[in-house]
């Protein structure tokens, strides 16, 4: 139970280098006629100056599916020198109208655009590109061998005129960066085929949840990321090309790692019981750490006011404007909910009573119908009781594969624990001190990895990263406020950065009441929001 609750948590987001700036993202604005001409005015690297000796796709062997209106390809190459290619492998499906086909006679087709056509409002050339990142528990994903093993179908996105790619990529076990690597390299040959397949690659948006919401976010956060230079290189990735990408669409993504215990014991260890001295030593150490981080972070409002962590009346760090900041969320998703719901079974009187059965944390105004909390301990011990035990994410007696060596033995990753650890004299410091400094075959070290799977190391401007990575300019984030697997701040902390990211046009940031982990939404169905929240921007 417990590794599986941990696979959960071990999702986190990167972010990289390049000499574009935080902000110069190559995704197209609403109003840009999005072609292939026009992407050659972009800051990104066109297909012309791509270096590579990999194929494009034959244009003679496409198949149909009847179903969805669609021509498709499965195991399409992205990299010259894969590691494995049950995984380093793409798919490619595309709406029959953007294609002028001629049956082979033998189940595939010959086919030519059709740059005419259009379905939704788009073309062949201006369509928009919908990459799923299917990765939950940060799992590989594998190579699709038949078209009814893509995550979750792609009727919706074929129906709304947009490219379908699906990437295999490797998983946890390959350690980091290997994942988002590889899906780097499928970025960069959709670019390097733009000017032969549907899609236009500067309208690339990622999505995923969880794990995939993590690495969707490290795709938006990284692209042209230096730091994954050799990676890239090793694998055969096309070179002179970009790999980022225009929006993404998050659900939970579980990111931070640097900063996730912390985070976790400040919000959610008052809600734990029956520890041991040692344990309650460690939760508390972590639960002060955060403040230390938070208050060096650089975290402002949308005004530019510093957000800040301050002791309270009990000694603890629950005051400050970053605290009434996180008050505000809590309290702002919880009036969403009563202003969305309409109260058949229960009245609003009795839900507010349902959640003030043990103690009363919530004040309800029935003549606004608004809502406001005590405390966010409170908030926590009714409705976010941690699920993992001290500590959540990089415990003592486990090591986690993500950040190994791709031998399938884990290494320890949290300074900050470690650093709690050796303040304590606690027998597991050396581990965590002795892993820290364990370098991979590029020469760089464990904690030199996490900052690549960490997007506020390139978002914020007090990390070293900040400015130097192309950040996608549009953004979707949803989160289940009662998920378990992590702290609210951590979305939160996202959004932020985000808000203040240079050349990031739109945060659309939610999270969302009696909802877990999972596809959160406040109504409706997410894939359908999802698609009409990239049509908004697109068209």
């Amino acid at each position: 139970m417990f590794k599986k609750a941990l696979a959960i948590i071990i999702t986190v987001c990167l972010a990289g280098l390049s000499a574009g700036g935080c902000g110069n993202s190559v995704g197209s604005t609403p109003d840009e006629a999005s072609s292939k001409a026009s992407a050659e005015t972009t800051a990104a690297p066109t297909a012309a100056k791509a270096e590579t000796n990999l194929p494009k796709p034959d244009m003679t062997k496409w198949q149909y599916n009847e179903e969805d209106k669609a021509y498709y390809q499965l195991g399409i190459d992205y990299c010259e020198k894969p590691v494995d290619k049950n995984f380093e492998q793409l798919a490619i499906v595309v709406p029959a109208a953007y294609m002028d086909a001629t049956d082979n006679g033998d189940g595939t087709f010959t086919c030519k655009l059709n740059e005419s056509a259009t379905v939704n409002g788009y073309t062949a050339s201006t369509a928009p590109i919908a990459i799923p990142i299917d990765t939950p528990f940060y799992a590989p994903a594998h190579t699709v061998t038949e078209y009814q093993a893509m995550w979750e179908g792609v009727t919706e996105f074929i129906e709304n005129g947009m490219v379908y790619v699906y990437p295999g990529c490797r998983g946890m076990d390959h350690g980091a960066p290997a994942g988002v690597t590889d899906l780097k390299a499928a970025i960069r040959y959709l670019r390097y085929c733009d000017d032969v397949t549907a899609g236009d690659a500067e309208r690339i948006f990622v999505h995923g949840t969880s794990g995939g919401g993590a690495q969707a976010a490290i795709l938006g956060a990284s692209g042209d990321s230096s730091l994954y230079d050799p990676y890239l290189k090793a694998i055969g990735a096309v070179q002179g090309v970009s790999d980022a990408v225009a929006g993404v669409m998050s659900w939970c993504p579980i990111t931070d790692l640097d900063t996730a215990n912390a985070e976790y014991e400040w919000m959610m260890g008052c809600t734990r019981t029956g520890r041991t001295a040692e344990q309650q030593a460690i939760s508390d150490g972590l639960a002060n750490a955060f403040p230390v981080y938070l208050n060096s972070a650089g975290f402002t409002d949308k005004d530019g006011k510093a957000l800040t962590l301050e002791k309270s009346e009990e000694g603890i760090y629950q005051a400050g404007s970053y605290y009434d900041y996180v008050k505000s969320e809590i309290e702002r998703s919880l009036n969403n909910y009563l202003s969305d719901t309409n109260f058949k079974t229960v009245s609003v009187d009795e839900y507010i009573n349902r959640l003030n059965k043990d103690t009363k944390w919530v004040n309800y105004d029935k003549a606004t119908n608004t809502a406001t909390i005590t405390s966010i301990a409170d908030f926590a011990k009714c409705c976010k009781q941690a699920s993992e035990f001290v500590v959540a994410f990089d415990p003592p007696t486990t090591s986690i594969t993500l950040f190994g060596f791709g031998d399938g033995k884990g290494v320890h990753f949290d300074k900050i624990l470690g650093d709690v650890l050796a303040e304590q004299h606690s027998e597991y410091a050396y581990a965590y001190a002795n892993d820290l400094k364990r370098t991979d075959s590029y020469g760089n070290t464990v904690e030199q990895r996490l900052n690549m799977y960490t997007p506020l190391y390139y978002l914020m401007p007090t990390r070293e990263g900040y400015g130097t990575a192309t950040v996608a300019k549009y953004w979707r984030i949803r989160s289940g406020i009662k998920q378990t697997q992590t702290s609210v701040t951590t979305e939160i902390n996202l959004a932020l950065a985000l808000e203040h990211c240079d050349g990031v046009e739109s945060v659309d940031f939610e999270t969302v009441w009696e909802q877990e982990h999972g596809m959160a939404e406040r109504s409706g169905y997410y894939k359908v929001n999802y698609i009409e929240w990239i049509n908004q921007i697109t068209k």
